[in-house]
């Protein structure tokens, strides 16, 4: 297993292990691959960022005002979750395939900490404000909620952008 060496100095071992194992390789090495997971990575994001957006955006009473928040959330969590799994897939192929490059790249380390405030941000959530999203009116959301939700779109917003960064660094 050869090692990597970036900027003069040698990568981290647990990158080297990642950047050559057999995934990382095929995807490198593919013509077909490395596109075909980028557009699932960017199909998942559309599905999971896109429904924590109509989400949020129902808290804030932006959109399907007739539908309560409970309705919506419920309605679209597959629709996340199913995102979200084929984000993770693709997502981390992406990373192997590029660790030995891309390991210290600030817009990778701020995606990636901008995703660990996202969780904590809906693990709150979920924790606190949202145990009593059934007895919300139609009308309108606690302002915890709404404050949960402003976070939750800016936050997710970041993480796209650094993450289209990360090709340009």
């Amino acid at each position: 297993m050869a090692s990597l060496i970036q900027a003069g100095e040698a990568i981290p071992p647990f990158i080297s292990v990642i950047y050559n194992s057999p995934l990382a390789t095929h995807v490198r090495e593919s013509e077909i691959t490395f596109p075909l997971l980028q557009t699932f990575h960017v199909l998942g994001i559309l599905l999971m960022v896109g429904s924590i957006a109509i989400v949020d955006l129902r808290i804030l009473g932006v959109v399907l005002k007739e539908r309560t928040a409970a309705e919506v959330g419920k309605s679209l969590l597959p629709v996340t979750w199913v995102g979200f799994i084929v984000m993770f897939l693709s997502g981390g192929s992406l990373f192997a395939a590029q660790s030995g490059k891309i390991y210290d790249n600030i817009f990778l380390q701020v995606k990636l900490g901008l995703l660990l405030f996202a969780a904590l941000n809906v693990v709150i959530f979920h924790a606190t404000t949202y145990r009593s999203i059934a007895s919300w009116p139609v009308e309108g959301a606690p302002r915890s909620a709404k404050a949960a939700a402003v976070l939750s779109l800016v936050v997710w917003a970041a993480v796209v952008v650094t993450g289209r960064y990360i090709a340009y660094y």
